[in-house]
């Protein structure tokens, strides 16, 4: 994708005004500004210095979850109405009230112009899950594209909706904590120590926790940088360790033992996998291709491995999917014996979801009841670390006081 400056006329005034347009080509960004009704005065390849006008763009035009939330409700109305693909496309390209819908259908609607199918033209864009594209291709099989996306749509929507909820109740702990360590840093390294110097100035024996407390002041005024520094460092070990994959498995796999917090991931990556399946087996795609698909919507890579074994047994031992899921990995029995009760009954895409579902509530559950441990405890520690610095700082100018 290129950027381009141009100057144009709209058809109704001679005003010239500037903008900036992208396209693949310099021919398809002039046929993109004809087809809005302007008379192109100049165009020409951005200039940018360093690419930052290119990287301002990029972000300011940068497509959300929203933004292709949106582009689906509105292509599957207007599919509905029996409006060709490509004028659907070009009608949102051209006319669309939403800038970034715009910027999201302007390649979809050149590559189906070019002769290519939706998901091929969903394909070419870095837009959209590999799920989300072959639930498309589905669609176009089975000729019912307006369903797929409405279903799509109402998929994004629930998605949407648990991962708000999950950051709003997040949101306040995580502000506490914030605080809480800025408001003891502040105390420890500024506040200690211009009051320490006047208690040393004072002269007389200091008690056993005032020393201590202006030990640790010390030591954190000098060692903050080096502390900062250090975890800057072991974060980018981290992130560079994990490219590689047997270590990045070895991380996840300790992730999920984490006491409290792994659990809360184990479940949000089985939710995942279960919500996925589910839809893609509802849209008729083929077992085993599902599990392709779906193990790399995984952020976890120790899960992703089982779902990768347990799709092996499906595709060369034949197993059903409880089967499969029992032998390919360490997966909850109760999971696995409902999943075989929907390969048993037929219906394992009800199932599936019913499983993600609860799944979904188990997780916000938990994060209700991390959040309302963490708030009484981060206020408590806060009091008695507060408390015991006052009370350090306190006792010898009370001493001192006493001596007069």
């Amino acid at each position: 994708m290129m950027y381009f400056d141009y100057r144009a006329k709209a058809a109704n005034s001679n005003k010239v005004f500037r903008g900036v347009i992208t396209a693949d080509t310099l021919g398809s960004a002039i046929e993109n500004l004809k087809n809005k009704g302007l008379t192109i005065v100049e165009i020409t390849p951005m200039a940018d210095f360093l690419s930052i006008r290119q990287t301002f763009h990029t972000f300011s035009d940068r497509i959300t979850k929203k933004t292709v939330l949106e582009f689906f409700e509105q292509l599957s109305f207007m599919l509905n109405t029996d409006i060709s693909l490509y004028e659907a496309l070009t009608i949102l390209r051209d006319n669309g009230a939403n800038k970034k819908i715009k910027a999201l259908s302007r390649p979809l609607a050149d590559g189906v112009r070019k002769g290519l199918s939706l998901h091929e033209a969903m394909e070419s864009v870095n837009y959209f899950s590999v799920t989300t594209v072959q639930q498309v291709k589905s669609g176009e099989e089975s000729g019912n594209v307006p369903d797929t996306l409405k279903r799509v749509a109402a998929e994004m929507t629930r998605e949407m909706e648990f991962k708000k909820k999950i950051k709003s109740a997040m949101t306040y702990p995580i502000i506490i904590c914030v605080v809480m360590v800025i408001v003891l840093w502040v105390l420890m390294t500024l506040v200690v120590p211009s009051i320490s110097e006047t208690i040393i100035g004072l002269g007389g024996e200091l008690p056993m926790i005032t020393k201590i407390v202006i030990a640790v002041s010390n030591g954190m005024r000098k060692t903050t940088p080096l502390f900062i520094l250090l975890v800057i460092a072991s974060v980018g070990t981290y992130k560079f360790m994990c490219r590689n994959k047997e270590f990045k498995c070895k991380a996840d796999r300790i992730k999920i033992k984490i006491p409290l917090v792994g659990k809360i991931i184990e479940k949000l990556e089985l939710s995942r996998f279960c919500k996925n399946l589910s839809t893609m087996q509802e849209s008729g795609i083929p077992l085993v291709h599902s599990l392709a698909i779906t193990q790399n919507s995984l952020k976890n890579t120790y899960i992703r491995r089982m779902i990768e074994k347990s799709a092996h047994l499906v595709e060369v031992s034949g197993l059903d999917l409880s089967l499969a899921l029992s032998k390919g990995g360490k997966f909850p029995e109760l999971m696995i014996q409902l999943i075989e009760v929907g390969v048993n009954t037929g219906k394992i895409s009800e199932v599936l979801s019913r499983i993600s579902e609860q799944y979904q509530k188990e997780i916000d559950d938990s994060v209700k009841k991390i959040t309302s441990m963490i708030e009484p405890a981060m206020i408590i520690i806060v009091g008695i670390l507060a408390g015991t610095v006052v009370i350090s700082m306190f006792l010898p100018l009370m001493s001192i006081m006493d001596t007069f």
